[in-house]
């Protein structure tokens, strides 16, 4: 199994437990690699810490709940393992520029196609040597 392949399945775990808690741990001991060395390599094939990159997953999800529902926004907050609707709002600031009560009012309404995306370029090309 290439790393590709491994970074790939990753990026398929994350993406299917985002309202779960997510161990950097876990996700090297999945991939049959040290953690250290996970990282690495999925920062290489990625372009992005995995940290950023579940970060920027959540927010992503949560942006499109934002849009498309009228959830509670400390119910989005919990759903995407942040402690507190004021933490959620730090980071999701931190990303968009916006509160999410401001990206709501901005965007509520839209289709998920609308709603801003934030992924990473998976590197297919990237040379693994290193």
């Amino acid at each position: 199994m290439d790393y590709h392949t491994k970074v790939r399945d990753s990026l398929k775990y994350i993406d299917e437990n985002l309202n779960h808690k997510i161990d950097l741990d876990d996700l090297a001991k999945r991939a049959y690699l040290s953690k250290y060395h996970y990282h690495r390599i999925f920062h290489k094939v990625s372009g992005e810490s995995v940290t950023r990159y579940i970060t920027k997953r959540r927010m992503e999800k949560a942006a499109g709940e934002l849009a498309r529902t009228d959830r509670p926004i400390i119910d989005i907050a919990l759903e995407y393992q942040y402690a507190s609707q004021e933490s959620f709002s730090r980071a999701f600031l931190k990303i968009y520029g916006l509160t999410p009560g401001k990206y709501r009012r901005r965007y509520g309404g839209n289709s998920s196609d609308q709603v801003i995306n934030l992924s990473c370029r998976f590197n297919k090309n990237m040379n693994m040597a290193a």
